[in-house]
Order: structure tokens, then sequence, then C-alpha cells
């Protein structure tokens, strides 16, 4: 009997360890406002002014609203991969905003959340959760 139990549990730990990592989406739902971007070939680095009416809002159904001057310019469902993005050595967690939507690497620290893509030219942003 003894030996069966460890064998169940053997299993089931077997198991559980070959399940797929998620992310739990719950830090991400809110409304965050932009407030620094930076990238592309220019070298572009900017601080934007608490208020600026560039938004990202996240819902639990997994559906987002991107708003520019406070109005919805962009909205649709988004998905998040558990190491994602290959970046040299690294894995990086990553967020598909929209159906086809390319990925960009996400991490949320404390109240902020940094966004951005892997590309030559690309852009990073900083968001501040506000809601």
């Amino acid at each position: 009997m003894k030996v069966f139990l460890f064998i169940i549990c053997i299993a089931a730990a077997a198991v559980a360890g070959c399940k797929k990592a998620e992310i739990n989406a719950t830090g991400l739902v809110g409304t965050w406002e932009l407030r620094h971007y930076s990238g592309t070939i220019a070298g572009v680095n900017k601080d934007l002014p608490k208020g600026n009416g560039s938004l990202l809002k996240f819902s639990a159904d997994s559906t987002y609203e991107h708003y520019s001057n406070f109005k919805v310019d962009n909205n649709g469902h988004f998905k998040i991969v558990k190491n994602g993005i290959d970046w040299g050595n690294d894995k990086l967690d990553a967020i598909y905003l929209g159906e086809n939507g390319d990925p960009n690497f996400f991490s949320i620290r404390a109240d902020s959340l940094t966004m951005g893509n892997t590309y030559a030219d690309g852009v990073t942003t900083v968001y501040v959760r506000i809601k």
C-alpha cells in the first residue's frame, strides 16, 4: 500500500511539473497612463506629464482599450505568454495586443508597467497605474 501511495505521489508531482506556467493577468488589470517612451533609430527619450491622456486599460476578461487624448483609438483582446520572447540569452514574458498584434515584452514593478519590443528601431514605454 505504501508503495502504491508513493507511486501516486510521484506521478502527481510529474504531472504538476509538466504544466506550462501561466501568467496571472490580475496584476495587469486596471488603467495605466503613459509617462515615458524611448527608442527608435533617432534615439527618442521623452517624459510625459501626468494627465496626458495616453492610457492603456486592461480588463479581467482579457480585453484592452488604448486611449490617445482620452479617446479610445484601439481595442481588442490581449494574450500573455510566459517566456514568450527570446532576446539574446534572456526569455521575457510577452503580451499580444489585438488578434494580429506583434509580441511586446512586458514587466510590472510596483505601479509601473514597462512594455516594448526587441526591434533595432523599437520603442520601450513606461506606464504608471492610475486605477
